[in-house]
């Protein structure tokens, strides 16, 4: 496998690797405060933090998917790999289905 390091990071990538850095730092100052607060006050806040900064991204990459109008990880479409009624494939089966019924109909007036 040949890996292009040299390429320059986009603003995505950028973005994606400064959520997964702060997730990390999240859970590891959780697990600490768990360790060393004896209150509890400050690991509650860091376990609210933690849940909720997962929850803020996912927000934020759908809205910005809604707003320019972009299919994102986030999208409630839940794209499984199906075909629509027509996409960049080509035709579906309800498409080659009719395009059969046309065929089979002209077969049949060629013969009388």
């Amino acid at each position: 496998m040949s890996t292009d390091n040299n390429k320059p990071k986009t603003t995505k990538q950028k973005l994606a690797l400064t959520g997964v850095v702060l997730i990390v730092i999240m859970v590891i100052a959780t697990l600490l405060t768990a360790i060393f607060d004896p209150t509890g006050k400050y690991f509650r806040s860091c376990l609210i933090v933690t849940i909720a900064l997962p929850i803020a991204l996912w927000v934020f990459l759908w809205a910005y998917g809604a707003m320019m109008h972009k299919h994102t990880p986030a999208s409630f479409d839940l794209d499984l790999g199906i075909p629509a009624d027509e996409d960049e494939a080509g035709e579906t089966a309800a498409g080659e289905a009719q395009a059969g019924e046309t065929a089979a109909g002209e077969d049949k007036t060629d013969e009388q």
